[in-house]
């Protein structure tokens, strides 16, 4: 998982605000998303299992996600609500967060390694939307 670790920077993005959209971000902070700067997201990786990702997101906020691979531990989804969050690793390249609350639709986020660039797919039902990062040196 050395792979991840480090620093990214948003480079480019497909279908942010309808995904934001679909998990019901209200549209003061989607129209505010979308006109930050770019966004950085750090992973570290203290142990074989435990991980830390800061994603700062300029002027709107800088989330935290500390978690036990396999563990499920609270999160901030985008629209502000907490969900019961369990990520798994798939091979030394892709981690995969899954939001399931009963009664609506799977929340599905994942960051893996891509010809040198962390891609995030976030999925909320049909909706999809891909976030490409790049290293900072």
């Amino acid at each position: 998982m050395a792979k991840l670790v480090g620093k990214w920077k948003l480079d480019r993005s497909e279908n942010f605000e309808e995904y934001m959209k679909a998990l019901g971000v209200s549209v003061f902070i989607r129209k505010a998303a979308l006109i930050m700067p770019n966004p950085t997201c750090e992973i570290e990786h203290p142990d074989d299992i435990q991980f830390v990702i800061v994603m700062n997101v300029p002027v709107v906020m800088k989330h935290v996600q500390k978690f036990t691979l396999g563990v499920p531990f609270e999160d901030m989804i985008p629209n502000g609500d907490m969900q019961m969050t369990v990520v798994s690793q798939e091979g030394d390249t892709k981690l995969t967060f899954r939001e399931e609350v009963e009664g609506d639709e799977p929340h599905v986020v994942t960051r893996e390694l891509v010809d040198g660039e962390m891609v995030m797919v976030l999925k909320k039902g049909n909706t999809t939307c891909k976030r490409v990062f790049t290293r900072v040196k």
